[in-house]
C-alpha cells in the first residue's frame, strides 16, 4: 500500500486556535450586544408610592424632569443632564414660556432621597413661571 505523505509542517494547530479566537469572539459579542438591550440613562430615580394616577396630558407641552439625590441634586430634563443645577433649570424653565404657560406641565419624577426643600423650590420655579406642576411616583400594591 502506498504512503501517502502531507507537505504541512504542523498538525492543525493554527486550526484549534483559529476556532478557539473565534469562540472567545463570539462569547464577547454576545455579551456587549445584550449589554446594551434595556435603555439605560446614567441615573436611577426611585420615585415614592402613589395611590393616584395622572390624567391625560398633552405631550406636546409636557416636560418630564427627573431628581436625582446627591450633594447638589442632579436634574434631567428627558435624558439629559441640566448643566449648573438650579441656574440651569431657570433657564430651561425660560426656554419653555409660551403665550399661554398654563398649557405647559412640567411632571417631576423625584427619588426618595431628595430633601423636601429641594422639591418645593423646584415646585415654586415652575409655580412662578405660571406653568401647571405635577408629581410623578410608582402605583402602590395593595
Amino acid at each position: 500500500m502506498r504512503r501517502v505523505r502531507s507537505s504541512l509542517k504542523s498538525a492543525g494547530v493554527p486550526i484549534l486556535v483559529a476556532a478557539g479566537v473565534n469562540v472567545f469572539l463570539v462569547l464577547c459579542l454576545c455579551v456587549l450586544l445584550t449589554n446594551h438591550l434595556t435603555p439605560r440613562f446614567g441615573y436611577t430615580v426611585q420615585p415614592q408610592e402613589s395611590h393616584f394616577t395622572i390624567a391625560s396630558y398633552d405631550r406636546n407641552h409636557t416636560h418630564i424632569v427627573s431628581v436625582a439625590p446627591g450633594e447638589t441634586p442632579r436634574l434631567y430634563v428627558g435624558a439629559n443632564l441640566v448643566k449648573d443645577g438650579f441656574k440651569g433649570f431657570e433657564a430651561q424653565l425660560a426656554s419653555w414660556n409660551s403665550s399661554n404657560p398654563s398649557h405647559v406641565s412640567v411632571v417631576l419624577v423625584i427619588d426618595k432621597a431628595v430633601p423636601a426643600g429641594v422639591v418645593h423650590r423646584l415646585t415654586d420655579m415652575i409655580l412662578s413661571h405660571g406653568f401647571t406642576c405635577s408629581y410623578a411616583g410608582v402605583p402602590a400594591l395593595e
